[in-house]
């Protein structure tokens, strides 16, 4: 689909800084394509998700990206139906990200299990501001 095109531009594209994929129904699927690229990308900063369904596979995988990016700094995933299990996910990777400054996550459906581990994770993460 179009996301796996998107993400195959990532991986050799150095000029892009911000990617803005909001409303566009790229689902689970379409996070985890851009999170493999996402690995090997060293230019992109910004990366807007609003409102695209990954869910918490996508969360997932967007979390496990995180434990090794160094270059993305916002991270918008309002609107994704993520639960405990992304939000958790999300979570672990705080704690091993130092780049991430905004992480936007209103509007999902996280309960107290995926907001105790995200206020876990604010113990050890000193780069998040928003």
């Amino acid at each position: 689909g179009g996301a796996s095109a998107l993400a195959d531009m990532l991986k050799y594209n150095t000029s892009i800084a911000s990617l803005d994929l909001s409303c566009n129904r790229i689902g689970p699927v379409g996070a985890s394509a851009l999170t493999d690229a996402l690995k090997s990308n060293g230019t992109l900063t910004t990366l807007g998700l609003y409102t695209n369904g990954i869910g918490d596979v996508g969360a997932s995988d967007l979390a496990e990206m995180l434990k090794s990016n160094t270059t993305l700094t916002a991270l918008h995933l309002a609107n994704n139906d993520i639960g405990d299990v992304g939000a958790s996910a999300l979570a672990d990777a705080l704690k091993y990200n130092v780049s991430i400054t905004t992480l936007h996550l209103a509007n999902n459906v996280i309960g107290d299990v995926g907001a105790s581990a995200l206020a876990d994770a604010l113990k050890y993460n000193v780069s998040i501001t928003t």
